[in-house]
């Protein structure tokens, strides 16, 4: 028979036992009485709220959670059982926690327990990421997205409001050719320098008007820059002046000093053209579409600055022969797929390759995307440009697997136009099939712009993809509007971050933040994250810190023809 005090002594046993559980919990765990005061308290309690077990003790619920909702209705059971609440530590610090609630009885007393997580570190990577959504990493202005998110919020309630609105495209003159001279890295510095002025520009063009204006800058991409201007006012005749007289700041900034690269100086001007709401149209993309034609003829007719015209409404006549040699370049085949490798960071073993589309133009040379594309897509080319990739780069597989070079994945991009069209997956099937190919070879990539054009269709198209064992990856991830709660659902193998938070990251503290919250996400999700435009060993060793497996970029080698491609890494791999 048990005596009182060995029960007694199984009791204290009993009860250490239970304290250690207590105290080993990741989680904090307080007990409060029924008027809303600690009672108990964990190890991971204390450290959390950073007081001592006495200094816990007593303290009342509201003093350790700011909440509108009293302790007296959580504790009658009238809200949620698990909440997220804003707490407070002894120092007065705000961070957020997950709270789960339990109500107990003990002696006769009740009491009721709360389970405390805390998230602040999530908070954080969430806010960076909805902020890599709104900002372009490399200048730190908005990006196309929230741009198109700014301007159509302001054409909601326009007239309303009675306000008026011009939209300006702005684009640097010759920028490619001094690109590609300087290096990236010093033309990113220069485009850093761009973004400066121009802010600066709107600020004084903002501060000379005697008119109310608002401007705001922001960087669609490349050397491409777009500018809002919005005016209180209903007087047509002004707003040309006011916007005039706004790109006329921008452009004076901007050409106000020279840009160094090293020592060398550096004179960059800019061209603009100009649409003006309602006059040339009463949506974004109308309006944004007719500057853009209107900075075209700027720059084809050897000017500064020019205004949509209807006139302007059929492409310049460099557009128009561009798009006549296109179709002669399909005909003939001019199109080749040119490989970067995908590569391990650990040893840069050869994981993959994507194929990248050059224009062997009969007599300019080899040209790249940009060169061409933005025509193609003008002129609903590109998703035969797309297809005709699919058939070089299944053909190009194929010769590799006869000859006994290793299996790699390769990957090709897919515009808006081919997603949806409905055909893309019988064209996938159609040209693995003529080369007698297994669907897992092949790696489609999403812009993630495209994505979100139409998010439920574009899961639906993809979702058959990938069953038929197609994998998928979204391209340029952080430069678009990507909603990240569909980042659950998006049928999606890869996630491909955009060189733009790449470049030069070892230099860049906060940037390595956003790329370490993308990176977790990504895994996070089960997704294969991989970092573009990788062109250091010093921003190679950053991402391998962060814990990215995969990468590619100049660092380990540009694009290539086929078989430059597999002489230096079929090889290898």
């Amino acid at each position: 028979m048990t005596t009182p005090v060995e029960k007694n002594k199984a009791i204290v046993a009993l009860e250490r036992q239970m304290r250690a559980i207590l105290d080993a919990s990741a989680d904090g765990i307080i007990t409060f009485d029924t008027l809303g005061f600690v009672v108990d308290s964990n190890l991971s309690a204390q450290r959390l709220f950073q007081y001592s077990p006495v200094e816990l003790l007593g303290l009342g619920f509201s003093a350790l959670f700011e909440t509108t909702d009293s302790f007296d209705r959580i504790n009658a059971g009238q809200l949620d059982a698990a909440m997220r609440l804003t707490a407070v530590r002894a120092d007065g610090k705000r961070f957020a926690v997950d709270v789960r609630y339990r109500k107990f009885e003990s002696n006769g007393e009740s009491h009721l327990v709360g389970s405390i997580h805390d998230v602040s570190a999530e908070e954080e990577s969430r806010a960076q990421l909805d902020k890599m959504e709104r900002v372009d990493h490399l200048t730190r202005l908005s990006n196309r997205g929230f741009f198109q998110e700014t301007i159509e919020s302001y054409l909601q309630n326009i007239d309303e409001r009675q306000q008026q609105l011009g939209i300006v495209m702005i684009d640097l003159n010759r920028f490619k050719r001094i690109n590609e001279s300087i290096g990236h890295s010093a033309g990113d510095e220069i485009l850093r320098t761009v973004a400066q002025r121009l802010e600066n520009g709107a600020a004084e063009a903002m501060k000379a008007s005697d008119r109310k204006l608002t401007i705001k800058v922001a960087r669609l991409g490349g050397d491409e820059f777009a500018v809002v201007v919005l005016r209180v006012g209903q007087d047509d005749a002004l707003l040309p002046v006011d916007v005039s007289t706004a790109v006329d700041h921008l452009l004076a900034e901007l050409a106000r000093t020279a840009f160094y690269a090293g020592d060398t100086p550096l004179w960059i001007t800019g061209s603009a053209g100009i649409a003006l709401h309602p006059r040339n149209g009463r949506d974004y993309s109308t309006l944004l579409k007719k500057a853009d034609a209107a900075l075209h003829h700027a720059k084809s007719s050897s000017g500064e600055v020019d205004f949509y015209r209807d006139d302007m409404q059929l492409t310049p006549s460099f557009y128009l022969k561009t798009e006549v040699e296109l179709y002669a370049a399909l005909l003939e085949q001019q199109f080749v797929p040119y490989f970067q490798p995908r590569v391990n960071l650990e040893g840069g073993r050869l994981v993959g390759a994507e194929a990248l589309v050059r224009w062997q133009h009969p007599n300019k040379g080899l040209l790249s995307p940009g060169d061409f594309l933005p025509v193609a897509k003008t002129a609903g080319l590109i998703s035969r440009i797309d297809l005709q990739m699919l058939e070089l780069t299944c053909r190009q597989i194929a010769h590799w697997r006869h000859t006994g070079l290793p299996d790699i994945v390769f990957s090709i991009n897919v515009s808006e136009q081919l997603l949806k069209s409905g055909r893309l997956l019988s064209e996938i099937e159609r040209a693995l099939g003529a080369h007698g190919l297994d669907a897992s070879c092949l790696e489609i990539e999403i812009n993630e712009e495209v994505l979100m054009e139409d998010v439920v269709s574009a899961i639906k198209e993809l979702q058959a993809i990938r069953e038929y064992g197609v994998k998928v990856s979204i391209d340029d991830f952080g430069t678009g509007r990507t909603a990240l709660r569909w980042l659950h659902d998006l049928p999606v193998d890869i996630m491909k971050i955009d060189q733009s938070f790449i470049l030069d990251l070892a230099n860049h503290p906060e940037t390595q933040s956003v790329v370490k919250s993308v990176i977790q996400l990504g895994q996070a999700l089960g997704l294969e994250v991989v970092a573009e435009g990788i062109e250091s060993s010093e921003d190679a060793a950053v991402l391998k810190a962060l814990h990215c497996v995969t990468g590619q970029g100049y660092y380990y080698a540009k694009p290539m023809p086929a078989a430059e491609f597999a002489g230096r890494f079929m090889k290898r791999a």
